[in-house]
Formats: structure tokens, C-alpha cells, sequence
């Protein structure tokens, strides 16, 4: 999809290349290329596209051992606990599904790849729109009511929740934005330890 001309990243690439043209010195193609990929990034725009690029660049850095994958402390303890207790655990990120693989297979805790059951990116539709949800159900071949889907974006749990989600939670972290009544509207945790009940 095509960003629109009032669109930050392309105003950030515009005004960053009229920078370079005013200190004489023409851009090159693969200037423009970097200025606009970097402008998108910044703007945190949801392109496929863009997310398979990154992806690609991610790979290079994770086979070198340049990146680790960063994960909270609560992430792997939630994850055994729905190991051993029969629950699915799918990933459903607006980053590609090969840099999925690549975070969680080289991450910081080691290789926790085998926790996931699916990956899911925006191949499957945007994070905010309702069909996405419904699609990724049909492909996981259960209800979506039967579905806790946990984001800190109040907008994609919006979106679930019109989808029929059953349980869409809002996941608390430092530095997330602040809450909006929207926000405050879902069920609330600050630790995935909290999505892990007693197993009775």
C-alpha cells in the first residue's frame, strides 16, 4: 500500500533529502533507498514489505552472533507453563515470520523456537483490522472465542475484540504509551505470569 504524500516517513524523506541537495551533494539511489527505509522505521509504518527487509538484514546480524533476540524475564516461565499445561502458543507480530523465527531461535535465553506452535505477520492482514483475526483462527482450525490474544497496543485489541476474540488482553510494560479509556476498557496485566493459572 502506498503511504500517502502528508505521511511523517514521507516528509522525513523528503525534508532529509533536501538536506543533502542543499549542502551540494546529491544523494545516490542507494542514499535515497537507506533515507526512505529509515524514515519508514522510525514512523514504526506496518509495511510488509518493509518488515521482510528488515527481516532479511536481521538475519545477517543474528547468524553472526551480532543480535540476540530480547526477551522479558516472564516470557520463558509462561511459556513452560503452557507447555505443560496442553495450551498453544501462537505469534502473531507485524515482524516478518522469518524474523519471528530468527528472535526467538536466537534470542538471549537461547532457543525457545520450539515453545511456538504458528507464526503469524501481516500476510495474514493488518494487526487493526478485525478480518486478520478472524483469518488466523480459521487457519489455527479453532473458535475465536476460544482465543486469548495479548498486545500492548490498544488499537489491535480493538480490533480483536470485533473479530469476537474471546479474551483480549492488555499487556503493561514500562514505557508503553499511556492508557486511553480504550485501553482501560480490556482486562489488564503487568506479567504474562499473570495469563498462568493455578493448573486445578
Amino acid at each position: 500500500e502506498k503511504l500517502p504524500k502528508d505521511h511523517p516517513a514521507c516528509i522525513a524523506t523528503k525534508t532529509n533529502i533536501k538536506v543533502l541537495k542543499k549542502n551540494n551533494t546529491p544523494p545516490t539511489k542507494k542514499q535515497k533507498i537507506s533515507i526512505r527505509v529509515n524514515a519508514m522505521v522510525k514512523a514504526d509504518v506496518k509495511a510488509t514489505g518493509l518488515k521482510s527487509l528488515q527481516g532479511s538484514i536481521w538475519k545477517s546480524g543474528y547468524a553472526s552472533g551480532t543480535l540476540k533476540g530480547h526477551v522479558y524475564d516472564d516470557f520463558q516461565p509462561m511459556l513452560a507453563w503452557c507447555q505443560s499445561h496442553s495450551v498453544s502458543v501462537n505469534i502473531y507480530s507485524s515482524g516478518s515470520i522469518g524474523a519471528q523465527k530468527l528472535l526467538f531461535g536466537k534470542s538471549d535465553v537461547g532457543d525457545i523456537s520450539h515453545h511456538f506452535d504458528h507464526h503469524f505477520d501481516t500476510t495474514s492482514g493488518g494487526k487493526k483490522e478485525a478480518a486478520s483475526y478472524k483469518k488466523i483462527a480459521g487457519d489455527l482450525g479453532v473458535d475465536v472465542k476460544q482465543i486469548c490474544f495479548v498486545s500492548d497496543a490498544e488499537a489491535e485489541l480493538v480490533a480483536a475484540r470485533e473479530a469476537g476474540i474471546g479474551f483480549p488482553v492488555m499487556s503493561i510494560r514500562r514505557g508503553n504509551a499511556p492508557l486511553t479509556d480504550v485501553g482501560k476498557g480490556f482486562p489488564i496485566i503487568y506479567s504474562l505470569l499473570q495469563l498462568c493459572g493455578s493448573g486445578s
